[in-house]
C-alpha cells in the first residue's frame, strides 16, 4: 500500500467515516457493530484484497477466518447450522417431555442434558452472529457444558447397567465441582485457549470410552446401533476441526461444516435416548411388576370392600395376592343375614 490512492482508501474506512456518511445499516447497529468494529471489518477486506493481488493465501485475523457479513451476521453458515442443531434439540426435548415422566429411569438426567444442549446451541448461534468477548466466553463455556453433560449422562447410564446407580450422587458432585472450577478459571483473566482445547479433547475422549462400554454391554439391543451411529458421525466430523481451511466464497468453512455434521449426530443420540428410556421402563416393569403406589391403591380398595362385606356377613377369610391382603367372605353377597 505505497501509493496515495491506497492510503486514501484505507483512511476512508476509519474514524467514523461510514457513520458520518450514514452507510452503516440498522441491522449491524442492532447487533452491536460499533464504529471501531465496522472499521476493522472494512479494513480486513482491504488487506485481503492486497493479499489476493499478490497471490498470497488469505490470512486469519486474531486467529479467525474472514467471513462476508450478511444482514449484520458475522458468520452466516455457522449461525445457520447452529440454528439447525438448536431446532433438533428443542423438538426432541419437547417429545421426550411429553412421552416420559419422572418415574422413567434417568428421566431427570436426560432432561438436564436437553436443557444444557439447548442453552449451548443458543449461545453458539449468538456467538456466530456477533463475535464479541462476552458471547465468545459464553459460547466456550456452554459448548464445554454440552460435552461435559454427555459424559455425565452416559456415565449415569453406565452406572445403571453396572448396578452401581447408588454412586450417582458422588458422580454428580464431582462433575459439578469440576465444571465450576473450569468456568471460574476461564472467566478470570485472559482466556486460556490451550487449556480449553485440552479440556474438551480429554472429556471427549472419556465420552468415547463410555460410549464404547455401553455399546459393548448392550450390543444385543437394537438401539445401541443408534448410539454407535451418533458417535461415528461425530468422530468423522472432528476431522474437519483438525483440518481447517479458509472459507469457500468467504461463507463456508470447516467449522461451519462441522456444525452441519453434528446435526445428524444429535438426531441419532436423541433416538437412542428415546429407545433406551422405553427399554428401561419395560425392564423395571418386569423386575417390579407392582410398585408401592399400586399396592397402596389396592389396599385402599380392599378396605372399602371390607366395609361392604362387614354389612353382609361376619364370616371372612383372608387371602394374600402379590403381597396385598384381601378379605373374602365365605357366604354369598346376595344372601341376606
Amino acid at each position: 500500500m505505497k501509493n496515495l490512492s491506497d492510503i486514501e482508501e484505507l483512511a476512508s474506512l476509519v474514524d467514523g467515516y461510514y457513520f458520518l456518511r450514514n452507510e452503516l445499516t440498522a441491522l449491524p447497529l442492532i447487533l452491536l457493530w460499533r464504529c471501531s468494529d465496522d472499521c476493522r471489518y472494512r479494513c480486513m477486506w482491504v488487506v485481503i484484497d492486497q493479499f489476493e493481488r499478490k497471490g498470497w493465501p488469505p490470512p486469519q485475523f486474531h486467529g479467525k477466518w474472514p467471513f462476508v457479513r450478511i444482514l449484520g451476521v458475522q458468520e452466516p453458515a455457522s449461525t445457520l447450522f447452529s440454528l439447525l442443531n438448536l431446532g433438533i434439540h428443542v423438538s426432541m426435548f419437547k417429545r421426550y417431555w411429553r412421552e416420559f415422566n419422572r418415574h422413567t429411569p434417568l428421566f431427570s438426567v436426560w432432561i438436564f442434558h436437553g436443557v444444557v444442549s439447548i442453552n449451548g446451541w443458543v449461545w453458539s448461534t449468538i456467538f456466530h452472529t456477533r463475535d464479541i468477548g462476552f458471547t465468545e466466553l459464553m459460547d466456550y463455556l456452554s459448548a464445554f457444558a454440552m460435552v461435559f453433560s454427555s459424559v455425565y449422562c452416559l456415565g449415569m447410564r453406565l452406572l445403571l447397567d453396572l448396578a452401581k446407580d447408588s454412586y450417582g450422587a458422588f458422580l454428580t458432585g464431582i462433575c459439578v465441582l469440576f465444571y465450576l472450577n473450569h468456568a471460574l478459571y476461564l472467566s478470570s483473566g485472559p482466556f486460556d485457549y490451550s487449556y480449553n482445547l485440552v479440556a474438551n479433547i480429554s472429556v471427549g475422549f472419556i465420552t468415547l470410552l463410555i460410549c464404547a462400554a455401553l455399546i459393548f454391554r448392550n450390543r444385543s439391543l437394537p438401539h445401541s446401533k443408534m448410539l454407535a451411529a451418533a458417535v461415528g458421525i461425530l468422530s468423522v466430523s472432528l476431522y474437519l476441526e483438525v483440518n481447517d481451511f479458509s472459507p469457500i466464497c468467504w461463507f463456508l468453512d470447516a467449522h461451519a461444516l462441522w456444525h452441519a455434521l453434528t446435526a445428524p449426530s444429535v438426531y441419532f443420540f436423541w433416538k437412542f435416548i428415546f429407545e433406551d428410556s422405553r427399554y428401561l421402563k419395560k425392564r423395571v416393569a418386569i423386575k417390579w411388576p407392582m410398585d408401592i403406589t399400586t399396592k397402596r391403591k389396592l389396599n385402599s380398595v380392599s378396605l372399602n370392600i371390607d366395609e361392604v362385606l362387614a354389612k353382609k356377613t361376619h364370616c371372612q377369610k383372608s387371602n394374600t395376592i402379590n403381597g396385598v391382603q384381601f378379605n373374602v367372605p365365605y357366604v354369598s353377597l346376595f344372601h341376606e343375614t
